[in-house]
């Protein structure tokens, strides 16, 4: 039977082209923003290269400091001082590395070789712990270490793409090249990583206290600009692991005799942290899952309420076609179940035009659509390169597509519940 209604239903899609046509465009269009906000989503949240570890990262940034008793007269900065990264998070229970790190987001920094032409580049400033907790591609060598970071040694990783750019080819472990004017060696190569994920994006990496505004002792206490990562080792432990780095700077304060520090809730997991924009506030979290709880809702229910409106229109018109049926001892299920029928062959052939539109969205308006809800790219004039694994993904799709259907289904059965209500008499009368 299901065969036989969807053949009738493929041949009432050719009868009627433009409901037809409307229809898919109408759940098209519906399934493509939705998909485009889970895909913006789930490049911002999932485990993408080289951020696999989201699920069990535990992020520290901006930190409060008043002299004691007075919290009304606090000062901030873009992130924590070094000394935290370096000497106050490691070694706590369950916490398997501890990395810093931070973008150069105001520095004109520039490569070149001898006698070639400088190329501008964005540049990631990291600790030996930040390559344990993220975990990168290496193509060649290997990264920079501990006793690299702490001599403050002129060595780098490179992307792929530099690489190229520099030496015609990504196989570079080893040679030297000029940074800013200083003679810089290549210990590894890395495959290249998307400005979509800025938390870890660049063009090289180099060892963090080559910054000029990060020293192994801040002289202001704990306040500094390092972005402090905490990779714990199992994601049910992450609560255990928040409470003991907030102890860690209770017992900071206890011992600071001029000043207290706020880290103002954190550190945070990774999709609070995405969030965390305001150097002084605590994200409402709760209001930000409403906020986009609505804006899902408008995606889905009003064109779910146009086209149950079609399709009442359209049960309208075919009530006679439903009283003929009724006379030769179809059940009202049965009748359901082909209303239902043509509605999902409907929705699927929706559901395939709504993917090739969310991906064209996204495709071709990455540079923009992916700052949406999210200040912190790094360069927003750089090219958002998207992945494979960022766009197609299975669960996103399945998870957009089941609720237009779900909802594609209760838009239909209202009408048609309605209209199979009607007496077999007065249904063949009603178009008389």
């Amino acid at each position: 039977m299901i065969k036989l209604y969807l053949k009738q239903a493929w041949m009432l899609m050719k009868q009627n082209k433009l409901f037809t046509g409307i229809y898919v465009v109408g759940t098209g269009l519906s399934i493509a923003l939705v998909m485009t906000m889970f895909i913006i989503f789930y490049v911002k949240f999932a485990p993408i290269y080289p951020e696999y570890n989201r699920d069990r990262t535990l992020v520290m940034k901006n930190m409060k400091r008043y002299p004691k008793g007075k919290p009304d007269n606090w000062n901030c900065n873009g992130g924590v001082a070094y000394q935290v990264v370096k000497d106050m998070l490691p070694g706590l229970p369950h916490v398997e590395a501890v990395g810093g790190g931070l973008s150069d987001f105001m520095g004109d920094n520039k490569v070149t070789l001898p006698n070639k032409e400088l190329l501008p580049v964005s540049t990631y400033y990291a600790d030996a712990g930040f390559w344990r907790v993220f975990t990168f591609r290496f193509l060649g060598g290997k990264p920079f270490t501990k006793a690299d970071v702490e001599a403050s040694m002129p060595v780098a990783v490179l992307s792929e793409g530099l690489a190229k750019r520099l030496f015609a080819t990504a196989d570079a472990t080893g040679r030297h090249f000029l940074y800013n004017g200083k003679d810089f060696r290549v210990t590894g190569v890395v495959e290249d990583v998307s400005n979509a994920t800025p938390e870890t994006a660049g063009d090289l990496w180099i060892p963090i206290l080559h910054a000029p505004w990060i020293t192994v002792e801040s002289k202001r206490g704990l306040l500094g600009n390092t972005y402090a990562y905490i990779l714990v080792d199992d994601a049910a432990n992450k609560e255990t692991v928040r409470r003991e780095v907030q102890d860690v700077i209770r017992k900071y304060n206890l011992q600071d005799k001029e000043y207290d520090h706020d880290i103002m809730g954190q550190p945070d997991n990774y999709i609070t942290s995405t969030f965390r924009q305001d150097v002084s506030k605590v994200p409402d979290m709760t209001e930000i899952a409403k906020s986009f709880c609505y804006i899902l809702l408008a995606l889905l229910f009003i064109p779910a309420l146009n086209l149950s409106g079609m399709i009442s229109s359209r049960m309208h018109q075919r009530l006679c076609e439903v009283g003929v049926r009724k006379a030769y001892g179809a059940t009202r299920m049965q009748l359901m179940n082909q209303v239902l029928c043509e509605n999902l062959l409907l929705t699927v052939i929706g559901g395939i035009v709504g993917l090739l539109i969310s991906y064209l969205i996204v495709l071709t308006a990455s540079d923009w659509i992916l700052t949406l809800f999210d200040k912190r790219i790094a360069d927003p004039t750089k090219n958002m390169t998207l992945t494979t694994e960022m766009l197609f993904n299975p669960i996103v799709f399945s998870i957009a597509f089941g609720l237009c259907v779900v909802l594609n289904v209760i838009s239909a059965l209202v009408p048609a519940a309605s209209a199979l209500r009607h007496t077999i008499i007065r249904s063949l009368n009603t178009n008389r």
